[in-house]
Parts: C-alpha cells; sequence; structure tokens
C-alpha cells in the first residue's frame, strides 16, 4: 500500500471522527457528564440530533396519526343534539387540539440551543466542587425519575386496557396499533417531563448553594471589612443561576404550558362527567386521574421550587447590612437584595406567568369554579 492510500484512509478516519463528535458530541467536563447523564438517553446522545429523531417521531408523527384516526373514526360521528352528547364530543375535540399543540410544540416550541446555553451557565457555578450537592441531585434525579416511570408505566397499562374494551368493533390490530400509538405518545411526553424535572433539580442545588454561602456570609460572628470579594462573587454566582434558569425557561416553557393545559382541561371534563345522573366513578378513570395527578405533582413541585429557592437567601442578605461598615459593601449589598427581590426565577407558563405558590392556587380555584358551572349547567 502505497503512502498516497495511506494518506486517504487517514484523511477518512479522521473526517470519520469529526462526523461522530458532531452528531454524538461526548462530554469530557464532569459536571457535564453529571448534567446529561440523567436523562433517559445515553449522555452521547443528547447534544446530538437523535433527541430530535426521538422527539420528532414520538411528539410530532404519533400525534399525527391519532389526529387521522380521530378524523375517520370518531369526528364525522359527533352528536350535537343534547347538552350531554355535545359535552362528550368537545371532549374529543379538546383531544384533537391538545395533539395539535404536541406537534407544534416539537416543530417550533422546542430549540435545543437553549439546552446547551443552560449547560454552559450551570457550569460557570462549580457545582461539581461541592459533592453534597452532587448527591443530592443524583438522589433528587433517582427518587423523580422512579414515581415517574411508575406513573408511566400504570397510565399505559389503563390506556391499553381501556382502548382494547372500546375498540372491540373493529377488530384486534387497529386496537394493537393505537396502543403502540399511544405509548410511543406518551414515552415522548415522559422524556420531555423526565427532562423538566432533572433540570429544576440542578436549578435547586445551584440555588441551594449560594444560598448557603450566603448563609455562612451572614453566620460570622465579626463585623465585615473585606467583604466586597465574597459579595460580588455571590452576586456573579447568583446571575449565572438566574440565567441558567431562563435558558432553562425558554428551552421547556411551552412543554410546561402543554402540560398544565391538557391535565386542567382533560379533569376538569372528567369530574364534570361524574355529576351526571348515569355517569358512576369507574376505576379507569380514577386511577388515571391518580397517575397524571402523581406527574402534576412532582412537575409543580419542582417548578415551585426553583422560584421558591431563588428568593430563600433574602433574609440572610438583609441581616447581614447589620455588619457592613463601609458604604461601599453597603452598596454592594442592596445591589444584591434588590436583584433577588426584584427577580421572579423560575419558569414560566407560555411566558405569561411564572409558576409559584399563587399560580398553583389560582388555578385550582379557577378549575372548581369552571367545574361548578358546567355541572350546572349541563345537568341542571
Amino acid at each position: 500500500m502505497n503512502s498516497l492510500s495511506i494518506a486517504k484512509i487517514n484523511f477518512f478516519v479522521e473526517t470519520l471522527k469529526f462526523a461522530v463528535e458532531m452528531f454524538l458530541p461526548s462530554s469530557e467536563n464532569p459536571l457535564k457528564n453529571t448534567i446529561l447523564d440523567g436523562f433517559m438517553l445515553p449522555s452521547k446522545y443528547m447534544l446530538g440530533s437523535s433527541i430530535k429523531i426521538l422527539l420528532l417521531f414520538t411528539t410530532a408523527f404519533c400525534p399525527a396519526f391519532r389526529l387521522v384516526f380521530y378524523a375517520i373514526y370518531y369526528l364525522p360521528n359527533c352528536d350535537y343534539t343534547t347538552k350531554e352528547s355535545t359535552f362528550d364530543c368537545i371532549h374529543t375535540v379538546l383531544d384533537v387540539i391538545i395533539l395539535s399543540l404536541e406537534i407544534m410544540l416539537v416543530l417550533f416550541g422546542l430549540n435545543f440551543d437553549y439546552f446547551r446555553k443552560f449547560i454552559s451557565s450551570i457550569e460557570s457555578l462549580s457545582v461539581e466542587n461541592d459533592s453534597l450537592a452532587i448527591r443530592t441531585i443524583k438522589r433528587n434525579r433517582r427518587l423523580s425519575s422512579l414515581i415517574l416511570a411508575i406513573s408511566f408505566i400504570g397510565n399505559n397499562i389503563l390506556c391499553s386496557i381501556y382502548t382494547f374494551a372500546t375498540n372491540t368493533n373493529i377488530g384486534i390490530f387497529e386496537p394493537a396499533l393505537l396502543i403502540t400509538n399511544e405509548v410511543c405518545i406518551t414515552f415522548g411526553f415522559f422524556f420531555l417531563l423526565n427532562m423538566t424535572c432533572n433540570i429544576c433539580v440542578f436549578l435547586q442545588a445551584a440555588f441551594n448553594q449560594i444560598n448557603s454561602q450566603i448563609a455562612a456570609l451572614n453566620g460570622t460572628t465579626k463585623q465585615m471589612f473585606n467583604s466586597f470579594d465574597e459579595i460580588r462573587d455571590l452576586r456573579q454566582k447568583y446571575s449565572y443561576a438566574v440565567r441558567s434558569a431562563q435558558n432553562a425557561d425558554k428551552l421547556l416553557r411551552y412543554f410546561v404550558t402543554i402540560f398544565y393545559i391538557e391535565y386542567f382541561s382533560f379533569n376538569i371534563m372528567n369530574i364534570v362527567r361524574f355529576f351526571g345522573p348515569t355517569t358512576k366513578m369507574e376505576p379507569f378513570w380514577l386511577y388515571a386521574m391518580l397517575f397524571q395527578t402523581v406527574q402534576l405533582i412532582i412537575l409543580t413541585y419542582n417548578l415551585v421550587s426553583v422560584n421558591n429557592l431563588s428568593r430563600q437567601g433574602l433574609e440572610d442578605l438583609y441581616e447581614f447590612s447589620f455588619k457592613l461598615n463601609s458604604l461601599h459593601l453597603y452598596h454592594e449589598n442592596d445591589i444584591f437584595i434588590a436583584r433577588m427581590a426584584l427577580s421572579d426565577v423560575g419558569f414560566t407558563f407560555a411566558n405569561l406567568f411564572t409558576i409559584n405558590n399563587s399560580f398553583i392556587t389560582s388555578m385550582f380555584t379557577l378549575s372548581l369554579t369552571i367545574i361548578i358551572a358546567l355541572a350546572s349547567f349541563i345537568y341542571r
């Protein structure tokens, strides 16, 4: 083999390595490995094109197939002669709307450049140097993933039983295809839900680390004469944490919005059905609502915790101001207090409302009002 052939082979090998690194990038940073290892795909696939292909299939193609099925079998048979039958048709139309929103989410609402920016911002906090924080992150991720996996499996079992029971008139192949389609859709949904919770766990660890350092600074008994650098360093870390939260919100805000719309709309419809004169609390609907509520609790707890932890250090900063004896230190501390008090950090509902304790209370109050109004109108 001549030298020209060897050079061609070497060039081909280097080109192949470059292509693999582009589409399946590896991570040598320990913190980046810790972040990417928490998801359902291997870490080397998380920053490549594989995640996009997975979501396109599970959250775009499969919902589109379900929409075609509804257009053929359900929508043409809708009956609008009575309030009860119209209400059932609205339930089907609502399902069509949610599926359409999921398709739009994958096609236009997910920009994984923000995921890379989130990783870049969170790396600046040096969380990997805190072994306790890393252990807490791994423990909380395993716990939330386990609970979500149980609800995912249970929900799919219920959907399989219900699909076979309600579609016996169209043979065996069609229900089996519908079940496979539903499993794929819920898997894509489960992947994004797990991803959101994992990102929240990392943000919680970042704000916890900053709050602990603020508390340690406030815990000193002597007056602070040389704390300018410490306060500025904490301000910078807080800025990195806020930037990380903003990038995570830009990545997942529309998924979070669709999740809350789907949960509250479907459960409002199901609860209203229970008020009907001929409707009873079937175990299927009860267990389905239970599994969905578990997912809601896990997601909401993580989202609200990010918002709460972002302001937890305010009291320590205020108490710390009594130990300062320099205008420069006062000014630096006041800037930090103002930033923490005025920054509404966390995930948002369609970039309209920050998801915090007040938002959740308002959603449940609004849902209860709608349930009472619909039940009174339909079944009076």
